[in-house]
């Protein structure tokens, strides 16, 4: 397709995605050290760092949708961010007493994240991207660790902070690798949405 000023400008747009995506990847897995290696921090705290992230998350997703112009990857991005909005606002107002309540509120934003990468892998595969893949396998791994978290089968070995750490650096792991993987392929990717 040839370049257009439209074009152009979305392509601008998936850049500035790409870098919030490696800078919130990075943020993800400093709270996921925080986590695993001082466990004793307060359950208010915890709430309200995930609680901004997650809101974070709710910002990026409704951009996305406000400025797709037509962009199909986009365009579930306005459920994710009313979700992300609403669990974001959720923690923050009524911050963790008990910390089962964190690995059912992080166990439902991994599987909505893994929603959302198996959706992009989808439309990869539509376009013939090599990489839908393993945007495929890192949606279902996601989905795979928040239903554990849901359904918390290792409270037993390991305090419910550490397993929300772990899976919290798991998941900024991945977003991290997909983004490095998706910026290094940008044209290709951009080719599959118009």
């Amino acid at each position: 397709m040839a370049r257009t000023p439209f074009k152009k400008s979305i392509k601008n747009v998936y850049q500035r995605f790409v870098n919030y995506s490696l800078g919130a990847a990075i943020v993800t897995f400093i709270i996921g050290l925080v986590l695993v290696f001082l466990p004793d921090v307060s359950n208010r705290i915890v709430g309200a760092l995930i609680g901004i992230s997650c809101i974070g998350s709710g910002a990026s997703s409704l951009y996305n949708y406000l400025k797709r112009d037509g962009a199909k990857l986009f365009a579930l991005s306005i459920v994710f961010a009313v979700f992300y909005f609403l669990l974001g606002l959720i923690l923050i107002i009524y911050p963790y007493k008990v910390m089962s309540f964190v690995t059912i509120c992080l166990g439902l934003y991994l599987i909505v994240k893994g929603a959302m990468k198996i959706d992009y892998a989808f439309w990869f595969k539509r376009g013939s991207e090599d990489s839908w893949l393993v945007t495929l396998v890192t949606g279902i791994l996601l989905i795979v660790f928040g239903i554990l978290l849901l359904v918390d089968p290792f409270a037993r070995a390991l305090t419910l902070t550490k397993i929300a750490g772990a899976f919290l650096m798991i998941n900024a792991v991945m977003d991290f690798s997909n983004t490095i993987m998706f910026k290094k392929r940008t044209k290709e990717i951009m080719d599959i949405f118009w």
